[in-house]
């Protein structure tokens, strides 16, 4: 085979790989349901501090769920938020808990720490790979408010310091009966 026709072999073949990925993602996203308006997925997971967190065990809360990483930027500028959301309204009713994706996992008492250094008390738990994938983790932070029956009511990607402030905390008030 001449070097001209070699060349064109290989793009064919890189072209072939690129569209067979591409059917193979799209297959994948299209068998998973989306999970708003659905119970949400249990988990039984380690905090950061080591207790087991049960999801199950926040029945009758609302409970907001955050979906983060300690590489993620915007996670870091989320985290006085939500921390801010805790205090304000744990006593009525609110639980956030803070879930650390798999992905380039640091130790768990790296994270402590990290948690620390921004001041975050709310429980922080590690995720597994199931729990992202059920929870259809692809974008961070990512953040779901789920009623106290455990239906997943919304769910947030991203965080605009400027808008999603006050959104959330109008649906997490809407959600506890104080507007």
């Amino acid at each position: 085979m001449s070097p001209k026709h070699q060349k064109g072999f290989w793009v064919g073949i890189a072209i072939l790989l690129a569209f067979g990925l591409a059917r193979v993602v799209t297959m994948q996203a299209g068998t998973q349901e989306d999970v708003v308006g659905k119970k949400a997925p249990s988990f039984e997971l380690q905090s950061v501090t080591g207790e087991t967190v049960k999801l199950a065990d926040m029945e009758g809360k609302v409970v907001l769920l955050d979906f983060w990483a300690v590489w993620c930027g915007p996670c870091r500028k989320s985290m006085p938020f939500f921390q801010e959301l805790q205090d304000k309204y744990g006593e009525e009713g609110l639980e956030v808990i803070g879930v650390h994706v798999e992905d380039r996992m640091p130790s768990s008492e790296e994270v402590a720490e990290y948690l620390a250094k921004l001041g975050v008390t709310y429980t922080n738990v590690v995720s597994t790979f199931d729990t992202d994938n059920e929870f259809m983790i692809f974008a961070m932070p990512t953040t779901y408010l789920i009623d106290r029956e455990g239906i997943i009511v919304k769910r947030h990607i991203g965080f605009n310091s400027e808008t999603a402030p006050a959104e959330l905390e109008e649906l997490v008030r809407s959600m506890l009966g104080m507007s």
